[in-house]
């Protein structure tokens, strides 16, 4: 499991953000992320975070929408997408 980080460089954001669009065809279509998090639609929650991650430059802000990225990330690694 990765640790919480407060600040991600646009580099790392755009180095997970083309992996999604790289799988974006495989996501499933919903996903029970944690305890707490359900996502109904996982293809657009994805969309949506990419885009909210685009408009944001590395801040405390960026860091909670790409903290959110990568554990839908580590969730599908777990389930075995490459």
């Amino acid at each position: 499991m990765r640790k919480y980080k407060p600040n991600y460089t646009e580099a790392f954001r755009d180095e997970h953000i083309k992996w999604f669009e790289d799988h974006m065809d495989e996501l499933p279509k919903s996903m029970q992320l944690d305890a707490a998090t359900r996502m109904e639609d996982l293809p657009e929650s994805v969309r949506r975070l990419i885009k909210t991650l685009r408009h944001y430059a590395p801040s405390k802000v960026f860091s909670g929408y790409m903290e959110t990225l990568l554990k839908i990330e580590d969730r599908l690694r777990e389930q075995g997408m490459k």
